[in-house]
């Protein structure tokens, strides 16, 4: 399952990487997030061609969040045992699908995935494990856990996870509120009591996202922050200990912003960041989710 916004060249990359695997899908489901440069045109003509593909327009944005959790109602429609969850920036190897099947066979996992990689190295932050339950902290899994054939861990982003239905069945679908980003981190927390999640080294996907060192702050940011608090109220051990803790950390940045933007060093951003920080705390007890009028896509510095 696909979800695509806007990225049309990236989409028939991705596709031609979902339509060569060695073990191939049953059935190939694109959910395009209101595109307006010709992917709907794309998509149709492909379907045509490949009757695997099912294309779904949406009528609007829903986000990322919302994308996903249109194409999960859509695969449980379907009588697949597992499938797989991916951006059209994600390009699976041919072998992907079968090194992940060949791995979990008589196995008691529910969730699987491979290693993601961008721009040629092993892309960590998409594989994660509790740290401090407390905190909702997160650590990446360590270079030496690589080396290995396998490794369990907690949280995945949808980046190459391969989920099986049942559980999706389970335990629903994604929170359409959170809109983007964190969506699929609470997604896997709301598992965590069934399956741990398997990740099988040699299976590889090349992420052609923009890397950590050229991506700057934009409107993503502000449901990152606000989604994080939602997951802590949810899931830390010690939710009041965990809300003192963010408060205190957002009001941190907007401290360390503030003092910045006296010597004008990086001063739009700055600004910026600092008024998302705001928005979010203002928004701290009435817990506001889904889509914000003033962070929509396209927007920031």
């Amino acid at each position: 399952m696909i979800v695509t916004y806007n990225r049309k060249r990236l989409l028939s990359q991705c596709l031609d990487c979902v339509l060569n695997q060695t073990l191939p899908f049953s059935h190939i489901i694109v959910v395009n997030n209101h595109s307006n440069d010709g992917t709907k045109e794309y998509l149709n003509d492909l379907a045509k061609r490949h009757p695997k593909v099912k294309a779904f327009h949406l009528k609007e944005n829903l986000g990322g969040a919302g994308g996903f959790a249109y194409g999960f109602k859509k695969i449980a429609e379907t009588a697949c045992d597992w499938f797989l969850i991916i951006d059209d920036d994600a390009m699976i190897e041919t072998s992907y699908m079968e090194k992940l099947a060949d791995a979990i066979k008589d196995t008691p996992y529910l969730a699987c995935s491979g290693t993601v990689t961008t721009d040629g190295k092993i892309d960590k932050l998409h594989r994660r494990r509790v740290k401090n339950a407390c905190l909702m902290l997160l650590e990446p899994v360590e270079d030496k856990e690589y080396e290995k054939d396998t490794f369990e861990y907690d949280i995945s982003t949808f980046c190459g996870l391969c989920i099986k239905t049942s559980l999706a069945r389970t335990i629903g679908l994604p929170r359409t509120d959170y809109f983007i980003w964190f969506d699929d981190t609470e997604y896997c927390l709301r598992f965590r009591s069934y399956s741990r999640i398997l990740n099988v080294n040699g299976a590889v996907l090349d992420h052609k996202a923009a890397s950590p060192q050229t991506s700057t702050v934009c409107w993503k940011h502000y449901y990152g922050f606000r989604n994080s608090i939602d997951i802590g109220r949810r899931y830390s051990s010690h939710p009041f200990v965990y809300g003192i803790y963010i408060w205190l950390n957002h009001m941190a940045h907007i401290f360390i912003d503030s003092f910045f933007l006296l010597w004008g060093n990086n001063k739009d951003v700055r600004f910026y960041r600092r008024q998302i920080y705001m928005d979010v705390l203002k928004g701290f007890w009435k817990r506001q989710l889904g889509k914000d009028s003033r962070y929509l896509p396209g927007s920031g510095k």
